[in-house]
């Protein structure tokens, strides 16, 4: 059994796969696996997946039919064996000891998993260290019951995204098991966010290696977190029902306004989106409407206390409460 499997989903990639796997390949943590899933590529990231195998007996491929990056994810932790396992966008690449210094402290604590910072590239080679709100160090149930649990799905500042991403965390593949912890394959964008919040839910040991950036996160201008998503409001909604049906049940803490403030983040970013890709203010304040009047949001927002953020965000928040879809998008629009 391997430490680690290190699962990789590609699809279209061909220019960054090498970059990123040769760094996976001299991880000073040999005792290692790497699971390349080909999600049905259309150009030469197959044949290059099998190449690299050729290169490194620790390479595995998967070649199936494309069916997005949460089935990619799925498909290689399938056939993981190792006692970790983490997860790499192919576009990225980490410190060469990386995974040497999560499985030390995962082993350490006996962690459930381990988080580690990571450095944000941009496209113009502009680089920024993202760090979390929380301290660095150990923490046990009643430390993330206090701590992670007020945050888990989503903070006060909208301004934020969700506290976890996988591509810089290491599992405990076992306790992945233990909890049915999968990715939900019809949430085709930022779905690692429930993955992540079913992992800080169970977790029972949590390890944060804080001030070390050993993951690079690459905002290439092609990247799907920086273009145009047709489709995205529906897919948010549905990962914000998921949400809804299963930690609005719990009796250990109350997740219930942090679920409100998820579909209202989500919602701040598609209504932007929208009205940047908007024909004319006509067509911004159409598309503004479906977001705002969406059942999910409008019961969201029923009887919702705005978080406290600056005045321009506040203001946009109010219209987007109040369902004010002419003022929003002439704010937003262009």
């Amino acid at each position: 059994m391997p430490a680690v499997s290190i699962v990789v989903p590609v699809y279209k990639v061909e220019k960054y796969l090498r970059r990123c796997v040769e760094t996976l390949m001299r991880q000073t943590l040999h005792d290692i696996e790497i699971i390349l899933v080909d999600d049905g590529s259309p150009d030469n990231c197959p044949e290059l997946c099998d190449q690299l195998a050729a290169e490194d007996s620790r390479v595995h491929v998967v070649h199936k039919e494309n069916g997005g990056l949460s089935s990619a994810r799925n498909a290689g932790l399938c056939i993981a064996t190792g006692k970790y396992v983490g997860f790499v966008d192919s576009d990225d690449d980490v410190e060469l000891d990386m995974y040497e210094k999560l499985v030390q402290k995962a082993e350490q604590y006996a962690a459930d998993f381990v988080m580690c910072d990571y450095r944000r590239i941009l496209s113009d080679g502009a680089t920024s260290l993202v760090t979390k709100s929380l301290s660095g160090g150990f923490y046990e149930k009643k430390d993330i019951r206090d701590r992670i649990f007020p945050v888990l799905i989503m903070g006060e500042n909208v301004d934020y995204g969700p506290l976890l991403s996988v591509w810089h965390c290491l599992y405990n593949r076992e306790f992945l098991q233990n909890n049915k912890i999968v990715f939900a394959e019809d949430v085709k964008w930022s779905e690692d966010n429930l993955f992540s919040a079913y992992v800080g839910y169970h977790a029972r040991r949590f390890y944060y290696i804080k001030g070390e950036a050993l993951y690079h996160y690459y905002q290439n201008a092609d990247s799907i977190t920086t273009s145009y998503r047709a489709g995205a409001w529906e897919i948010y909604c549905r990962m914000n029902e998921y949400l809804r049906e299963y930690f609005l049940e719990k009796k250990d803490f109350d997740f219930s306004r942090q679920i409100q403030l998820h579909i209202l983040y989500y919602a701040c970013n598609v209504v932007g989106m929208e009205c940047k890709n908007a024909a004319n203010l006509l067509d911004a304040v159409t598309r503004t409407k479906k977001v705002l009047h969406t059942p999910v949001f409008v019961d969201a927002m029923r009887n919702f206390e705005l978080p406290s953020v600056s005045a321009k965000l506040r203001l946009q928040l109010f219209m987007m409460k109040n369902r004010m879809a002419w003022p929003l998008a002439i704010v937003l629009w262009r």
